[in-house]
């Protein structure tokens, strides 16, 4: 069934997501996923609330989402076809209208925290080894982001091309007590995608944020970056769309052609939303 979830609020909000695909609601797992972004989005809802800036919660968030290893990114991120996970994350300031994020980064545990660095540096993008330069720098030590369920899923998937629920991609935006809006994303990929295939979340397809509107996005990376999804819909909504109809109309279509993708929004007046194509793991905190 697909996802859909529309609300007007004042004053700070706060979504987060778990990844969009087809799962099992009542399984061991999907219980564990609703209940860590459910203690999540109350722990940072507090600091929102507090006069936090959005672009430091929705780091803080996809920090956290990164470091639990219940979802496809950070720790237990999944495995790219050579058994290696390669992570990829971005973070964009919508006050600034600032893009920052890096690409396939391995033997790393927070590509977020990259993205975060990158925020206040020239060059704002950067891929595999850049990343890697940049750690060192930062001394971050190395670290494999790999759990013995994502190994198992991985060799399953290796002798019957089995694709287990292993999560999906992670992402937050906010808008804070000063009206200011920011998104983040952070992924592993697909299950046994080719060596060094690249993600839409590290770029404004799959992330995007703006004085209008803040965008994090989940689900077939392809095509995602195919329809330019996150960054049109700030686009349409600054030429005067309004947020519901405009993503009903958007999620209406791709169930037409088939496609397999989510997303999380907030905008400048108000408008907060949650749609996906299939099912999407999220939750929401607002002042009521």
């Amino acid at each position: 069934m697909p996802e859909q979830f529309f609300l007007s609020v004042e004053g700070p909000a706060l979504l987060i997501h778990g990844g969009a695909g087809s799962f099992d609601p009542a399984s061991p797992a999907s219980a564990k996923r609703k209940a860590f972004l459910e203690r999540l989005v109350e722990r940072l809802w507090a600091r929102l609330r507090d006069g936090q800036p959005a672009i430091e919660v929705v780091y803080e968030a996809v920090f956290a989402l990164e470091s639990c290893g219940l979802f496809n990114a950070g720790l237990g991120a999944c495995l790219q076809r050579d058994g290696l996970a390669r992570l990829s994350a971005a973070l964009m300031d919508g006050e600034r209208q600032r893009f920052s994020g890096v690409q396939l980064v391995t033997h790393l545990l927070h590509p977020s925290q990259l993205a975060r660095a990158l925020q206040d540096r020239a060059e704002s993008v950067l891929g595999p080894f850049g990343a890697q330069l940049l750690a060192r720098e930062l001394g971050i030590e190395p670290q494999l982001p790999l759990t013995p369920e994502r190994a198992r899923l991985w060799l399953r998937q290796l002798e019957a091309d089995v694709l287990a629920d292993a999560g999906g991609t992670v992402g937050a935006v906010a808008r804070d007590r000063d009206g200011r809006l920011a998104a983040a994303t952070s992924t592993g990929g697909g299950r046994g995608n080719g060596p060094e295939r690249m993600s839409d979340s590290a770029t404004v397809a799959g992330t995007y944020a703006s004085r209008q509107a803040a965008i994090s996005c989940t689900g077939i990376g392809e095509q995602i970056v195919d329809e330019g999804l996150a960054v049109r819909i700030e686009t349409l909504l600054g030429e005067g769309r309004a947020l519901e109809s405009l993503c009903a109309r958007l999620l209406q279509s791709a169930l037409v052609r088939q496609r397999r993708y989510g997303w999380i929004v907030l905008d400048c007046n108000g408008a907060l939303g949650c749609y996906a194509c299939e099912q999407l793991y999220w939750a929401g905190r607002w002042a009521d």
